[in-house]
């Protein structure tokens, strides 16, 4: 039986999908039949940037889509997936978040209505929180697998259905030594077709690590991967030049929650990186998300050491202007450690992007006073191109999972409004939210300072990704909070 990876929306476009290309290489190495299908980018290509992108509020299930829209994604599917299955196919859709829970269900009654004896298979992390079990209980597809997929899923193809991770999130294991999984397998993509972030590079997505080594109040990513896992600097050297050598790939972005998060794999990668750089011109130039330490942790050369490897740009969680509010983040790094980051940065021409958490629960107007603080503090930097851009976001989320959600109760905090998830059941709205520790951080106000900010940010020229987009999306949730007021409203009940 054939096997086809499907990579459905909504996914970033600026690089082929690395889930789908993980699996495929996986599943060639053990002798299956497999091919990939990128709906994502498919949807991009067909529907336009403008089009796409107003999705994100159905997608997000901030908002009701109408049964325009509904009949749209319906009308995508039977054009570019249902032409692609049969009942002698075997259907793997890679559910990577929440925001892909909509259109998965979608497509799978679909092809269930075309070609009922077809064989679904769901994995990623969109399959958490509900989702899994509601699909599989409605038999909308044949088994779900939790956690990393890798061996559960070589396993399940096998006909064994105990290993951990399939059909139950609760037995779900990690791979211990990730330098023993295999490269990713591109053979699939059409390169030509993704909006690279730079104009005539190909670019793909490298995995160094799992996990992360900090515990961010905010962050669930510690749920999914409970222990920080890293490849070796020599195997991460090892796959970016194959892409070189086999694709002509030079561009490159880290999927790690901390592409720094071990020190001694990320020195021994660019020393590898350096010396292939400097004897095959190859220009490596590579990214992702990086962590700022505390100025005494890391030396001067650490930075020239990055910048002779390839490293380009950094995106990096500043979240806040407010040192007491990083801290109790548990940032664990100040103003004056992102100083020394920034001027270290612009020595060697490396740049960086800010990525902001705008009123956090414990954020009084001081600390908003000196958030907004930063926009001239660091205005120079913007100015050199070091600070290439900022994402405001929108305002503070209680994701489940999380040290934050474990603060609900002390902090007293209280959700009005509530919505439904695509899997039926009713959850709380984790972005409209009160605290009685801190009532002046009423909902009002949080919007409010969240439009400070971007009036403020735009004072000072940053650059502000997704400005109008991001605006859009606080509407939805000023109009889902004053229906709340009203009455509690249910969103997104998809039948």
């Amino acid at each position: 039986m054939k096997n086809l990876l499907v990579a459905v929306p909504q996914l970033e476009v600026h690089r082929p999908p690395v889930s789908t290309a993980l699996l495929a290489g996986i599943l060639h190495g053990a002798g299956y039949a497999v091919s990939c299908l990128d709906l994502n980018i498919q949807m991009y290509t067909e529907w336009g940037e403008r089009e796409y992108y107003e999705y994100v509020d159905v997608w997000e299930k901030t908002r009701e889509p109408t049964q325009e829209e509904i009949d749209k994604i319906k009308h995508f599917i039977l054009e570019y997936l249902i032409p692609h299955c049969d009942n002698n196919i075997r259907v793997l859709l890679s559910v990577f978040t929440s925001n892909s829970q909509i259109f998965t269900k979608l497509a799978c009654q679909l092809i269930q209505e075309y070609y009922p004896k077809c064989e679904i298979i769901l994995g990623g992390m969109g399959c958490t929180n509900g989702f899994g079990p509601y699909m599989l209980k409605d038999k909308l597809c044949n088994h779900v697998i939790y956690g990393e997929g890798e061996q559960a899923l070589l396993n399940l193809l096998e006909g064994n259905t105990d290993y951990p991770g399939v059909d139950n999130e609760a037995t779900q294991q990690q791979v211990n030594d990730l330098n023993t999984v295999s490269f990713p397998d591109y053979s699939d993509v059409n390169f030509d077709k993704y909006d690279y972030l730079y104009s005539g590079r190909r670019e793909v997505n490298i995995v160094g690590s799992r996990g992360c080594v900090r515990k961010c109040t905010y962050c669930n990513v510690a749920a999914y991967w409970p222990k920080f896992r890293y490849r070796s600097g020599q195997n991460i050297a090892d796959e970016i030049i194959n892409y070189y050598e086999k694709h002509g790939v030079s561009q490159f972005y880290f999927t790690d929650s901390l592409i720094n998060g071990s020190l001694k794999a990320f020195r021994d990668m660019c020393d590898k990186l350096a010396n292939y750089n400097q004897t095959h011109k190859a220009g490596f130039s590579w990214g992702g998300q990086f962590i700022f330490k505390q100025k005494k942790t890391v030396t001067d050369d650490y930075f020239d050491m990055i910048a002779q490897a390839g490293g380009d740009q950094f995106y990096v969680g500043v979240e806040t202007g407010s040192d007491k509010i990083r801290w109790e983040m548990d940032k664990k790094f100040t103003n004056e450690d992102i100083d020394y980051h920034l001027e270290h940065f612009r020595r060697v021409g490396l740049r960086c992007f800010f990525l902001m958490i705008i009123g956090y629960h414990t954020e009084t107007l001081q600390d908003h006073h000196d958030n907004l603080a930063m926009y001239s503090r660091w205005q120079k930097y913007v100015a050199t191109g070091t600070i290439s851009g900022i994402d405001l976001s929108t305002t503070l989320m209680f994701l489940p999972d999380t040290p934050l959600e474990r603060m609900i109760d002390s902090h007293g905090i209280v959700f009005p409004t509530t919505m439904v998830e695509a899997d039926g059941s009713v959850v709380a709205n984790p972005l409209i939210w009160t605290s009685k520790s801190n009532p002046d951080l009423t909902f009002e106000e949080r919007i409010r300072r969240r439009i400070e900010v971007h009036h403020h940010a735009m004072d000072y020229k940053w650059p502000i990704h997704r400005g109008v987009q991001r605006l859009q999306s606080l509407y939805s949730h000023v109009e889902a909070y004053k229906l709340g007021k009203q009455r509690k409203i249910p969103v997104l009940n998809i039948n």
